[in-house]
């Protein structure tokens, strides 16, 4: 098959299919995909080649029965996955391998391939008959941490039995209880021709399509605890035999069965530019424990599972230390680590640098202890299990990265409920210490007592006007020398500036002067919804676009700036509950350099 398009990312496999808790009807869709213009294609692939790409996919291997019961192993084997000719087809085959009477295919792109919104579509050919299942699906990046159905699974494409419809839903934990769309079927045709599944996602709603026909749209933005669909997912696609949703009223003349896909793409539009500050620096050594002025929480899940206790602190500062007393593990079913837990949350920190978190944990009992950092809204920094053994301390430490746009709060989160291999007896008790707590950096910020000019395109030092674009007999030109320069204008004729300044993004008669000495306002500044803030500038004519300045900071120090080119943007995945500074100003754009003009006046927000 012709291949017209660079190739690119994702996939995802079928879902766990439950008809239990809360769910949500579509909503009006507009039935039909926006315009591939307004995206770029980001990743894809297009099963070129001889074998799958092991750099975009994981293969599955396990008889499990996904969560639903199903009939088939998984295997790796080329006899059930097979990239030949343009395609890979995914063959489900009558055969006993360990206790199961089929084997099948099933990978995903976890770790490999994740994404957060955009346009994720396969061209894909479906088997038909009693008992086959093919799927294409997402679960959040976060598998691994938080589980299903809080992970969050969007179902792009689900088929069963003998007829020629397909299905999408959405899964979620609405009150720790597992939700669903129930989304409505939608007629192919023929589901064993070529078509093109898919869904448009963004933060507000989730499109479902066949061949650029949307069928349903579910609405995300206005449902509560929908935080999953919020974050990255990765893609899966299977194809499986019997199990719950389609029965096991198996055709077994119609083996082998063959699932063959095309291609797999993701699009994505393309992100607005984010400046980095650009002036001078200081080097901080910060432990993020010395500035906590919050107490250690704990959660013990009493009604959830009948895990009881308390925690007390070792001393009057949290870095003190902590004791978990648990008096009762409970009777467990699985894995339940966060069954009973001691917290820290809400440290400041720094983005963009590298943490190292210490601690020395002791216990009265064997037992297993899973050490978080964690963002707003569980999003995982870093999170793994370690092994106390009785009465011996254990030094834990870890490095990690906080992502230079990485705009919440971080939590430390100790879990110390029972866990799958947990040495600990159920209806078991002990006792927990955390001590020698710390959560440190040397890091690189911007110097607070620099005061940013003007037009500051790097400059060091307090330049009262940088002027790069002069004509006539200057006195002084400044291009980025440190110290208290006054460039001297006297002898600059407007109109020979704007004629060196031949194009400004194709503004005519503005002079750099006026860009300089222009200064806009903010409008309004409201957080209307959880973790956002929706900022509206004053609109001004002939600009390029504007910068808005954000810092928790009255006095900017540590701040980040974001480049727009409307006078309308909305802030997301802020801190719940802290305030926010923001100011703008606007810029033209000449020769590859911009040229701005005067901060405005903060505003304050107290963010939802």
């Amino acid at each position: 098959m012709r291949k017209w398009l660079k190739k690119c990312v994702a996939s995802l496999c079928a879902a766990t299919i439950a008809f239990s808790g809360m769910y949500i009807v579509g909503i009006d869709s507009t039935k039909e995909v926006q315009a591939d213009g307004e995206y770029k294609l980001v990743w894809s692939d297009e099963f070129d080649g001889t074998e799958l790409n092991r750099n975009n996919w994981n293969v599955e291997v396990n008889g499990n029965g996904g969560g639903n019961n199903e009939l088939q192993y998984y295997v790796d084997n080329t006899k059930n996955l097979e990239v030949s000719n343009g395609t890979l087809k995914i063959h489900a085959l009558r055969e006993n391998y360990g206790n199961k009477s089929y084997t099948s295919g099933r990978i995903n792109s976890k770790g490999k391939q994740e994404f957060k919104y955009g346009k994720i579509e396969a061209r894909m050919k479906l088997p038909r008959f009693s008992g086959i299942w093919p799927a294409f699906w997402t679960l959040g990046a976060n598998y691994n941490t938080v589980g299903w159905p809080k992970c969050g699974e969007m179902d792009i494409m689900e088929a069963i039995n003998d007829n020629n419809t397909v299905f999408a839903n959405l899964h979620w934990s609405y009150k720790n209880t597992q939700a669903d769309t129930k989304g409505k079927k939608y007629d192919v045709g023929d589901r064993t021709q070529w078509h093109t599944y898919g869904m448009e996602w963004d933060e507000n709603s989730a499109a479902f399509y066949v061949d650029g026909y949307v069928y349903e749209k579910y609405s995300i933005s206005t449902q509560s605890e929908m935080e999953e669909f919020r974050k990255a997912q990765f893609i899966i696609l299977n194809l499986a035999v019997g199990g719950q949703l389609p029965g096991y009223n198996i055709d077994q003349n119609s083996f082998p069965a063959t699932m063959e896909v095309d291609w797999v793409r993701v699009y994505q539009k393309p992100e607005e530019e984010t400046t980095k500050y650009t002036g001078p620096t200081i080097t901080v050594d910060q432990d993020a424990m010395d500035e906590y002025t919050g107490s250690w929480t704990s959660f013990f899940g009493q009604t959830w599972c009948g895990t009881y206790g308390n925690v007390t602190g070792n001393g009057a500062k949290v870095t003190d230390g902590v004791t978990i007393n648990v008096t009762d593990a409970g009777i467990i079913q699985g894995d339940s680590q966060w069954s009973a837990q001691a917290n820290i949350e809400g440290l400041k920190y720094y983005a963009g640098n590298d943490y190292v978190l210490k601690c020395t944990l002791v216990s009265t009992e064997s037992k297993k202890v899973f050490v978080k950092i964690a963002g707003d809204d569980e999003e995982s920094i870093s999170g793994e299990y370690i092994t106390l053994v009785k009465n011996q301390p254990y030094n834990y430490e870890k490095k990690v990265s906080i992502p230079s746009d990485y705009a919440g709060k971080l939590d430390l989160k100790f879990g110390f409920g029972r866990s799958d291999g947990d040495p600990m007896a159920q209806n078991g008790s002990f006792s927990a210490k955390i001590t020698n707590l710390s959560f440190s950096t040397t890091a690189v910020i911007p110097d607070p007592s620099y005061a940013e000019t003007t037009t500051n395109n790097g400059n060091s030092g307090n330049n009262s006007t940088t002027n790069n674009g002069n004509s006539g007999n200057n006195s002084t030109t400044n291009n980025g020398n440190a110290g208290n320069n006054e460039t001297n204008n006297s002898n600059i004729n407007n109109t020979d500036i704007t004629n060196n300044v031949s194009d400004v993004n194709n503004i005519d008669n503005i002079s750099i002067q006026q860009i300089q000495n222009s200064k806009t306002k903010i409008i309004s500044a409201k957080s209307k919804k959880k973790r956002s803030v929706k900022i509206i500038i004053k609109k001004q004519s002939n600009v390029t676009g504007y910068v808005i300045k954000y810092s928790t900071s009255k006095k900017y120090i540590g701040y980040y700036t974001k480049l727009v080119k409307k006078n309308i943007y909305k802030f997301k995945k802020l801190s719940s509950n802290e305030k926010y500074y923001f100011k703008v100003r606007a810029y033209v754009k000449q020769d590859g350099r911009r040229i701005y003009g005067k901060w405005s006046k903060s505003k304050k927000v107290k963010v939802k």
